[in-house]
């Protein structure tokens, strides 16, 4: 049997309400559900049960300073697409140097165990819709209105190994485990 899994940082709360009442805003999306609004490090796709263990083991193994980030204006995937053409309508993070060390950390401890990173390198965000369909005009004014959209600064203080189930009804994400940063 093998596990989809993905470590990635999770909002506070206030924050995730925050921005999840900005998510009705663009027709024709596929919105993230808020309770799973994330920051993605790493997806390691379909792993092995039999390796759970020594991902777990890895993964607490890291030691990283604790870090600031904020959320810090609105765009789209791919990037330079016009916005009919978008696939992922994304935020982008501010403070970004202490997310790329702990992924920097994080892919060294994995190396061998998950499959490697695409060669299009880390390009941290917080993804909230994606576009099954070609996106409409309404995309346009988002990305207009949020293009400066700066959250306050909050503290990442943990990372979390999460499994994914999909199903009919979009993707089921429970955590496996936390794993705190140093303070």
């Amino acid at each position: 049997m093998t596990l989809r899994l993905f470590v990635a940082v999770d909002l506070p709360d206030p924050l995730r309400s925050e921005i999840a009442a900005r998510c009705d805003q663009v027709t024709n999306a596929r919105w993230t559900k808020p309770e799973q609004l994330h920051i993605t490090l790493r997806f390691m796709g379909k792993t092995p049960d039999e390796a759970l263990p020594e991902i777990r083991r890895r993964l607490s193994e890291i030691r990283w300073p604790a870090f600031e980030l904020a959320l810090d204006g609105a765009g789209i995937f791919p990037e330079g697409a016009r916005p009919m053409n978008a696939r992922v309508l994304w935020l982008g993070i501010r403070g970004a140097e202490g997310l790329a060390g702990l992924k920097s950390a994080m892919d060294k401890r994995l190396d061998g165990m998950a499959p490697p990173e695409e060669k299009r390198g880390f390009s941290p965000h917080l993804t909230l819709a994606r576009f099954p369909r070609r996106a409409d005009q309404t995309l346009g004014r988002f990305l207009d209105a949020n293009r400066t959209f700066r959250s306050a600064d909050w503290k990442v203080t943990c990372f979390r190994l999460y499994k994914s189930t999909l199903s009919s009804k979009g993707a089921l994400h429970e955590v496996i485990d936390t794993y705190h940063l140093d303070y």
